[in-house]
């Protein structure tokens, strides 16, 4: 008997020892949905240890589910101390402004159960948040995450350098999964689990590919791992994100990589809005035919009401820092001509609001050897986004507040020191708020779009109305 049990209680132990251990928890992803068609996609994804597991995504639009799917598995061999399994199951065939409900089920237990909002038609209202600049595992980066989820919104988006410094897998392990995601209870001091419910639509900053090399870097790049986003953008051009390190290292990777590139270059339709996601790093030549071409065409394409841009590097910005990095500038024209109303970015730690603006450049082809990008503009001096509330140009938003270390706190509220162009005044921003973190909330219908920018706190820092 003494016997029997020993040996019961060594199989008991060699199982728990070899146990598959969910490392990542199922959370909610965007997938290959684009335009509005005939219904919506979403992709539920989780990242274990490589003991294999048998997994399976049930879901539905009610409570009792009906539906299931099975996930795909692909091993990421990063290092010897980082093997793992990452999960993705495609849930197709989604009818839109609908409540989807989702199990993820191991065996017999179930690992996450949640519920996500799919894309709106073009007759619904939506609300959604942009916000950049946010996973560098600092304090405030947990409380603007809490203050977030309170906004109960239907998506989000993250306007580059998604997890500090360098975007690799470890990086994601201690600074992004923690605070977002694996949250046990949401609160100030912890953040939220909002990605069990809230698709997060990723765009690519200079931190998020700062791993330039896998051969220094074997974890870098990590947000193509993690993000599925719509993969409708272009595919291999030169502007495409550049993987360095040895042959059969970046095959690996890109074997691995589920939206590599397609997170770099994507857009879709929700709601009354049309949403274009664009790489703005240092390898893009904005000035390339071939991408202007792309742009242009998915920009007049669409049928959406709202057209609205977002990347990382702002071209208008009146803060100190990262002041000369103006390339964005240059595409100017092209949004204008497009008829885009709103384009927001991160990479200044702080938020800003333009006047609406127009603008065009001296030089349409190059930057000067500082990155300035000089050119005429015509600013919109009655908009208030209250009693006057049709502007006539574009709206420049900054919001970089999501967690990393503030930029120029000093200038908040303070216009005298918002310089721009190589020292020379230009008053094309009309609000700057450095003190305090903080995140864009945007809720539109066909009409009426209102942006509130809301601080760590939850506290509402600046709103505008804009109607058509």
């Amino acid at each position: 008997m003494i016997r029997l049990l020993q040996i019961v209680f060594g199989l008991f132990l060699a199982t728990a020892l070899h146990a598959q251990t969910v490392l990542v928890k199922p959370y909610v992803q965007p997938g290959d949905g684009s335009t509005l068609g005939e219904s919506d996609v979403k992709v539920i994804a989780w990242l274990t240890d490589q003991t294999p597991g048998e997994f399976v995504v049930e879901y539905g639009v009610t409570p009792a589910l009906g539906k299931t799917a099975q996930p795909k598995r692909v091993a990421l061999d990063l290092s010897p101390r980082q093997k793992y399994f990452n999960y993705s199951a495609t849930l197709p065939r989604l009818p839109f402004n609908s409540t989807v409900h989702y199990r993820v089920r191991l065996g017999g237990k179930a690992v996450r159960e949640g519920k996500f909002a799919t894309r709106k038609t073009a007759d619904q209202s939506t609300r959604f948040i942009v916000v950049g600049d946010t996973a560098d595992g600092k304090p405030d980066q947990r409380k603007v995450a809490y203050a977030m989820a309170q906004t109960a919104p239907e998506f989000m988006l993250i306007v580059g350098d998604i997890v500090y410094s360098k975007g690799r897998v470890s990086e994601y392990m201690t600074n992004f999964w923690p605070v977002y995601n694996n949250v046990e209870k949401a609160g100030p001091a912890t953040g939220a689990p909002m990605m069990a419910s809230i698709p997060f639509y990723g765009v690519i900053g200079n931190h998020d590919v700062g791993a330039t090399n896998l051969a220094a870097y074997a974890d870098g790049f990590a947000a193509f791992y993690f993000f599925h986003p719509p993969l409708n953008g272009p595919k291999n051009n030169p502007w495409n994100t550049p993987i360095a390190g040895p042959a059969e290292q970046v095959a690996a990777f890109k074997a691995a990589a589920p939206s590599y590139p397609g997170l770099c270059n994507y857009s879709f339709d929700n709601g009354a809005g049309h949403f274009l996601c664009l790489d703005a790093n240092r390898y893009v030549a904005v000035t390339d035919a071939s991408l202007q071409k792309w742009i242009r065409d998915d920009l007049t394409k669409t049928k959406a009401r709202w057209k609205m841009v977002f990347f990382h590097h702002p071209g208008f910005n009146s803060s100190a820092k990262h002041n000369s990095e103006q390339k964005m500038r240059l595409l100017a024209p092209l949004f204008e001509e497009c008829g885009v109303d709103m384009v927001f970015a991160g990479h200044v730690h702080n938020y800003q609001r333009s006047k609406p603006l127009k603008f065009q450049p001296a030089n349409a082809t190059r930057l000067n050897p500082k990155g300035n990008v000089a050119g005429q503009f015509t600013l919109d001096e009655k908009f208030d986004g209250a009693a006057n509330t049709r502007p006539d140009g574009i709206l420049y938003i900054v919001t970089g507040g999501g967690g990393a270390k503030l930029y120029d706190p000093e200038f908040t509220n303070q216009p005298d020191k918002w310089k721009n162009d190589e020292g020379h005044t230009v008053p094309f921003t009309t609000k700057l708020i450095a003190d305090r973190h903080s995140f864009s909330v945007v809720e539109l219908d066909q009409q009426t779009l209102v942006l509130r920018q809301v601080d760590e706190d939850g506290k509402e820092i600046d709103r505008i109305t804009v109607t058509k």
